[in-house]
């Protein structure tokens, strides 16, 4: 048994007990065994590293920990498949019986020590403490008597609550002490009060790094075990050196590599050396305060702050396959773990619980009984305010529900009369003149009144059914209050039940009139299909440029990229500026005819900052492609667009030039007519990666990389771009046979998932959409490698690799077989989305759930679409990082938003973000 170095002083309790406060861990039950194996190897690790050290108290909670989590994992239904990969990775019993020896020797070498600082101290304390630690050294004297299993039972003493528990968060929690996040570090940057050591190969930081002043690189090959302080800075260049100097008069010193995830890094790793050579072989400097690693390192950095990076593009090298890979190539050991479609969507849906939802769609009103003292005023008392309350939460939102709806009443009742003044004009006119921009606008208004007013009747008839529940719940109850009491509450249901019938009824003479506005505004569609918005004049025309006629260029693949590539040479863009800005990525895009789709996607671009700077700044123009098809004039014209939206100088300008643009790659956009914005996206996502996908990403061994990663090498042709790291994500989809268990996974990349809404509820939560997307199908006929014959199987998506931006689609618009010549129409589904804290934990991979990266999402984006197939408007709804609030974009006008008005049935796209929100000062423009 390794000898234990000098004994370091008691810090963290006063009896074994205290210690063993300490080595409680968190709930681990909905943990896979195979985090909970390598978890409890980080804490073996780090407890016989403490041992080593004399920190006789944290090797004992660690010690502690381990043994707790080893009974977990023993406990755990699938251990008997794991079985041997334990043993492999944890060792047998001879190991855990020498780890036991040390436990033993720590627990009797502690309860000497803490007798004897309690009986120098004070005899009361002494005498009063010595009964837990008797008790315990009693129970290290029996233990060679006992069962293994006995063993493992005392050891979770009084804890057996907690012993089925996960040591991975409780790890991270003690490792946090020794790592920084990389928010914290960006705001040292800030202040220029951190050095940084970048421990990364020379090549790797030449080819990307930090644009920090006080970064510099301590090269991976110079570093060496064994080596002082002093010979390391021998071997640094000159420049480094001069910083190397201010690790003693920085505040923090901070270093980074890759993408290191621990405070206490492997010893035989470059930035475990580094650590040790600067805090044990250092003797000229004292450190104004503990070194710290990156947590997630450079990789991680790089993704929330891409602009802070020389080069955002870079991909970091493969990592080393741990011990626990082999059981990534089983997603589910079971069929039966896998929820079915059929399960979700064939039954009333709950919210999972702890999701975090913009409003729940029902409230718990009946609580247990609870034990009244009758004698006691008082509880009498308590318990009729219990019942009063659900009473008092319903009127209270009733009265904030019949406010907003009674004040969007006014104004649709108000543009109604406007439009029948329309309508009538048009009828008694004898020429066929199209609708004006402004009567055209009016549509749209009403189109978003008409929309709101649906919502508020949903939310209305939400409320009668939450009187209903209430009314059969208070019975059971009723036998608590007096008759006066019992009396109040009823008069108080029957006054909300009746202001709910009396909206219920204005309610129908709304659908019953808006049925009346689309019959007569189809009409006047028929008699003027086109508006003035629709005029071909608002095109931009390019001007012609001046060239050598000498040089002959070569012949395009299409006519279409010969005439843009003619039209982005040597040109003035044409913004059509109309001046009244309202503030910095506060201003409006004009409506060119039917273009609210691209305005409502460009906004919430706009409004993605990372983005936004990297254009802002002209960043991406050291990595624009011209080898592809569309020659890099894509991401040209969205950036001039997106550096006028920023300005701050204007209310409103005009897109021309980016739309005619997209209309020579894509014939679709050229046009007047309406288009989808989920499509518009899409194809601009694929557009924008591939006019910026220039850095080329280092080979690797194809037999030393995952599934995973093949795929994903195969998607980016070893070419990569910002757009790729923001946007993108992969999906793993995996085939088990039900036959022979045999599983398949096969792997795709996505810039957007789109969602399927239930079709049997006018009310959903988006976790209920995701359920759906991500739960199993049942397939027939696959042909399973493994029994050589067709079979059936179950299909199941997860995500192996989450984007930092996460986009969201509604799949709202289906083909009706029913009418004649399969028209499409649209779902009207009201879905309950989160502002904050969307948890995508549930729905990712086994190889991402290990991942550093964030699982929870904010939102700061959404598209929105009014109306039907046949007459619809798009908007889009934006938190400003620059104002931390939400303003809502309509074309050309763009206005405050409550952020209760966020969340609402027409929600078409969502934009989802776990990066840190971003400043986009004045001094963010390029020159």
């Amino acid at each position: 048994m390794p000898k234990m170095a000098q004994v370091k002083d008691l810090h963290l309790g006063k009896t074994l007990n205290d210690l063993e406060k300490h080595s409680e861990i968190p709930d681990a039950r909905t943990k896979k065994t195979q985090i909970l194996v390598e978890s409890a190897r980080k804490l073996l690790r780090e407890a016989d590293r403490f041992y080593r050290e004399g920190d006789e108290e944290l090797a004992y909670v660690l010690y502690m920990k381990y043994f707790n989590l080893l009974h977990c994992i023993h406990g755990k239904p699938d251990y008997a498949e794991h079985k041997q990969t334990v043993r492999q990775v944890l060792g047998g019993n001879s190991n855990n019986k020498l780890t036991m020896n040390k436990l033993e020797e720590l627990s009797t070498s502690l309860t000497r020590r803490y007798e004897a600082k309690q009986l120098a101290n004070t005899t009361v304390q002494s005498a009063a403490l010595a009964t837990p630690s008797l008790k315990h050294s009693e129970r290290v004297r029996d233990y060679n008597e006992l069962s293994a299993s006995e063993k493992f039972d005392l050891l979770k003493g009084d804890s057996a609550t907690t012993a089925t528990s996960n040591a991975y968060n409780s790890y991270y929690t003690l490792q946090s002490l020794n790592v920084m996040k990389c928010q914290e570090l960006f705001e040292r940057m800030k202040q220029n009060n951190v050095l940084i050591m970048d421990c990364r190969p020379r090549i790797d930081y030449e080819m990307s790094h930090l644009t920090y002043h006080y970064c510099f690189n301590v090269p991976e090959d110079i570093i060496t075990a064994g080596m002082s302080a002093g010979k390391l800075q021998d071997k640094l260049d000159n420049g480094s050196k001069v910083l190397w100097s201010a690790r003693s008069v920085k505040e923090q010193v901070v270093l980074i590599d890759w993408n290191t995830k621990d405070g206490n890094p492997p010893p035989t790793s470059t930035i475990g050396i580094l650590l040790e050579i600067l805090q044990n072989w250092d003797p000229d400097v004292i450190y104004r305060s503990p070194i710290k690693i990156l947590q997630g390192g450079y990789e991680f950095f790089i993704m929330m702050y891409p602009t802070l990076c020389t080069n955002p593009s870079v991909q970091a090298p493969q990592q080393n396959n741990n011990d626990l890979d082999l059981l990534d190539e089983i997603e589910y050991p079971s069929i039966n773990d896998i929820t079915m479609k059929d399960e979700i969507s064939g039954q009333s849906y709950t919210p999972r619980p702890g999701s975090s939802m913009a409003r729940p769609l029902t409230f718990t009103v009946t609580q247990p009984v609870p034990s009244v003292d009758r004698s006691s005023k008082m509880a009498a008392m308590k318990t009729y305010e219990q019942k009063q309350k659900p009473i008092v939460e319903l009127a209270k939102e009733q009265e904030e529900l019949l406010e907003k709806a009674q004040a969007n009443d006014e104004q649709l009742k108000r543009a109604s009369q406007k439009l029948d003044t329309i309508f009538e004009k048009n009828k008694q006119s004898p020429e066929k003149k199209p609708m004006t921009a402004t009567e055209t606008e009016l549509l749209y208004y009403i189109m978003q009144l008409e929309s709101a007013a649906a919502d508020y009747k949903t939310e209305n008839d939400r409320l009668l059914d939450e009187i209903e529940k209430y009314k059969s719940n208070k019975k059971d109850q009723e036998h608590e209050l007096t008759p006066n009491e019992k009396e109040d509450l009823e008069e108080a249901t029957r006054q909300i039940e009746h202001k709910i019938q009396e909206r219920q009824k204005l309610d129908e003479q709304l659908v019953r009139e808006k049925l009346q506005r689309d019959q007569q505004l189809a009409k006047t569609i028929a008699r003027f299909p086109r508006t003035s918005l629709d005029n071909e004049d608002d095109m931009p025309k390019p001007k012609i440029p001046q060239f050598d006629r000498s040089v002959k260029p070569h012949l395009s693949a299409t006519t279409t990229q010969s005439s843009a590539s003619t039209y982005i040479i040597d040109r003035q863009r044409d913004f059509s500026p109309m001046p009244g800005a309202i503030g910095r990525g506060l201003t409006g895009l004009k409506n060119l005819g039917n273009t609210c789709y691209m305005n409502s996607i460009i906004q919430c671009l706009s409004n993605t900052p990372q983005l936004t700077e990297y254009c802002i700044t002209d960043k991406y123009k050291n990595y624009i492609s011209r080898s592809n098809k569309t020659k890099g004039h894509i991401v040209e014209e969205v950036a001039a667009l997106i550096k006028v939206l920023w300005n701050g100088n204007y209310k409103c300008v005009a897109s021309k030039d980016l739309r005619y643009v997209l209309g020579q790659y894509q014939q679709i956009f050229r046009g007047i007519e309406q288009q989808d914005s989920h499509e518009f996206l899409t194809i601009l996502m694929d557009w924008l990666h591939s006019d910026l996908q220039t850095l080329t990403v280092p080979e690797k061994p194809r037999d030393n990389i995952t599934a995973s990663e093949k795929a994903w090498l195969e998607f980016t042709k070893a070419k990569e771009s910002l757009i790729l790291h923001l946007f993108y994500g992969q999906i793993k989809s995996t085939v088990k046979c039900v036959d022979c268990n045999k599983e398949s996974a096969t792997y795709e990349c996505f810039s957007n998932l789109s969602l399927e809404l239930p079709s049997n509820a006018n009310v959903c939560y988006l976790s209920q959409c995701m359920d759906m997307y991500f739960s199993g199908e049942r397939i027939h006929g696959w042909n399973c490698p493994n029994c050589k014959k067709k079979r059936d199987a179950v299909k199941k998506l997860d995500i192996s690799k989450l984007p930092p931006v996460l986009v969201i689609h509604f799949k709202r618009f289906y083909a009706d077989t029913d009418a004649i010549g399969n028209s499409y129409k649209k779902k009207q589904n009201y879905v309950r989305f989160p502002l904050e804290n969307l948890d995508m934990t549930p729905y990712i991979a086994k190889s991402e759930s290990r991942s550093v990266t964030p699982k929870t999402y904010q939102l700061y984006g959404v598209s929105n679409h009014y109306g039907s197939m046949e007459s619809g408007h798009y908007t889009a709804f934006c938190k400003s990082g620059n104002y931390g609030r939400w303003f809502k974009f309509d074309d050309q006008v763009v206005s405050p938003l409550d952020t209760s008005n966020v969340v609402s049935s027409a929600a078409y796209i969502l934009f989802y973000t776990w990066l840190p929100p971003i400043q986009i000062s004045e001094n963010n423009n390029a020159n």
